[in-house]
């Protein structure tokens, strides 16, 4: 049976998905690289991991096949050993499942036979299942979702990183979310991502909103206000989920920063464009106004000249937006070649618009925003229900400091350059303005492109154009980022103000790891 199924026993509609089915397609592609089919028994992911499904417990072949649907997506866009720890979580759930579902009393059942120390097992599975739900695969309706929700587990116990929220499906932490923005900003300067792929994934980090809200802006919504007090940069945005307002009736204003300004606006002008061109027109600034930011642009060639455009916008308003479907399409797209790294579980952050929204509600809420301002900063009309996007922040508040910075820059991966051995080797190796040096005035590597850039020699260590030589004195500029959020803490600045500097710390010392790595390898060859 392809596709999607119905869910059983949900009568309420996703919050952002249409019930249209979508055929599963026969060939897929691991994370690893290597092509499975859907139907086949055996899932060959990497070179070591193969999944037997023939070992799978039995269950009804609804269910079977929606799990198999999860389980795929998780294959294309996290690692081999991940998925099949997540195929044998599952396993181990059913196992212990006398019902043949997923129901609140079955995963209240199998959470009271474990102990503490296996309880990170149901943490992980959770993960799963919420994506399971949020991807609108049969089988995991809207009660089991809250309670999975409301669900407070142990995580596994590495240690202070892996301690507090779960890793796989509570909130990100600044280091995840820094790393996922990092990764996507150097995607799009590397062509990986495209600009609308770009532009979507970031206004939905940054804000938090449903994707519907997303979908339904138009070029109007971004505001650049400027006055005697100074300028802002604005997204009046539409609202979703009121009652008794249709398409585009509601709408809440928030400030962003200049940057996602900057993007939402190259992204707004792609659009018009696109338009334009289609029509061989120029539009008035009125109608441009009007234009979707993010278009479905397969409908674009229906629209026959400037009159049916207007007379499209207005009659069918939703029309010449970018669908669900396609809006899910695209950020599966963007998770598959997704690589950043998470420096709790080592592996590829796995994301989705509700884990953003659900990190939103996290923030905010560590920076002392509660009940209604809570409410009306992440757009609910009440306070009734915010308390499922906010995480128990106690522990994952924490900073990473001098000690953790050693043990989690190989695992956030947060430097994204290329270290080598000295300036002959950089791409820009006979360009003297190539050089990037430290406060001290001191080389510490090149910069491999030619844009423009008032970001500082800091920036660089996060920067995929980055090209630090192996002999320069990184230790100066990790010696230096220490002893500012040294100084920070003893001056009782906001540790929010401090965890701006984390994903610097991290790459630094990552920098720094590396050159000691490399310089120990040639001792013991020159031994």
């Amino acid at each position: 049976m392809n596709g999607l199924l119905k869910n059983n026993g949900d009568s309420e509609a996703h919050d952002d998905f249409e019930t249209t089915e979508l055929k599963v397609p026969i060939r897929h592609i691991s994370k690893g690289g290597y092509t499975f089919d859907f139907d086949n028994d055996e899932w060959r992911l990497d070179g070591s991991t193969v999944i037997y499904f023939k070992r799978l417990t039995p269950m009804n072949r609804e269910l079977k096949h929606s799990f198999k649907e999860a389980l795929c997506r998780y294959a294309e866009e996290l690692s081999a050993m991940h998925t099949f720890n997540m195929f044998n979580n599952f396993n181990l759930f059913m196992k212990a499942n006398t019902d043949d579902r997923i129901t609140v009393e079955a995963l209240s059942n199998y959470r009271a036979s474990l102990d503490s120390v296996d309880e990170h097992k149901l943490g992980a599975l959770k993960g799963f299942l919420l994506s399971w739900y949020e991807w609108r695969f049969a089988g995991i309706n809207k009660v089991v979702m809250n309670y999975l929700d409301e669900l407070k587990l142990k995580g596994f116990a590495k240690g202070k990183a892996v301690k507090g929220a779960c890793p796989h499906s509570g909130p990100l932490t600044h280091n995840e979310l820094g790393s996922l923005i990092d990764w996507a900003s150097n995607a799009f300067n590397t062509k990986l991502l495209n600009l609308t792929e770009y532009s979507f994934f970031m206004v939905l980090a940054f804000t938090g909103r449903r994707t519907v809200q997303i979908r339904s802006l138009r070029s109007k919504d971004i505001i650049y206000r400027e006055d005697s007090h100074g300028h802002d940069y604005i997204i009046n945005c539409p609202r979703a989920k009121q009652r008794g307002f249709g398409f585009r009736e509601q709408f809440t204003p928030f400030t962003i920063n200049e940057d996602l300004y900057l993007i939402l606006n190259n992204k707004r002008n792609e659009s018009i464009k696109l338009i334009e061109k289609n029509l061989g027109i120029t539009l008035h600034p009125k109608i441009q106004c009007e234009i979707p930011i993010f278009l479905e642009e397969s409908r674009l060639i229906e629209i026959v000249d400037e009159k049916d455009l207007v007379k499209k916008l207005n009659d069918l308003p939703d029309y010449l937006h970018m669908t669900r479907s396609n809006a899910i399409s695209l950020l599966k797209g963007v998770s598959i070649k997704n690589t950043a790294y998470s420096e709790r579980t080592g592996d590829f952050i796995n994301f989705t618009a509700y884990r953003f929204r659900y990190t939103k509600g996290t923030n905010l809420t560590r920076r002392g925003i509660t009940g209604v301002a809570l409410a009306a900063a992440l757009d609910h009309s009440d306070t009734q229900n915010i308390g499922i996007y906010v995480e128990n922040t106690e522990e994952t508040a924490q900073q990473i400091d001098e000690v953790m910075a050693p043990i989690l820059a190989p695992l956030a991966q947060a430097f994204a350059g290329k270290l080598i051995s000295s300036e002959r080797d950089a791409i820009r190796a006979n360009d003297p303005n190539s050089r990037v040096k430290n406060r001290a005035s001191e080389n510490v590597g090149n910069c491999g492109t030619h844009s423009f850039c008032a970001s500082g020699y800091r920036a660089c260590y996060t920067c995929i154009n980055f090209q630090p030589w192996l002999e320069a004195p990184h230790t100066n500029v990790l010696t230096e980022v220490l002893a500012e959020r040294k100084k920070q803490e003893e001056l009782g600045i906001s540790q929010n103000v401090i965890q701006s500097t984390d994903r610097l710390l991290l790459a630094v010392q990552q920098v720094v790891l590396m050159c000691e790595a490399i310089k120990s390898e040639e001792r013991i060859v020159n031994v």
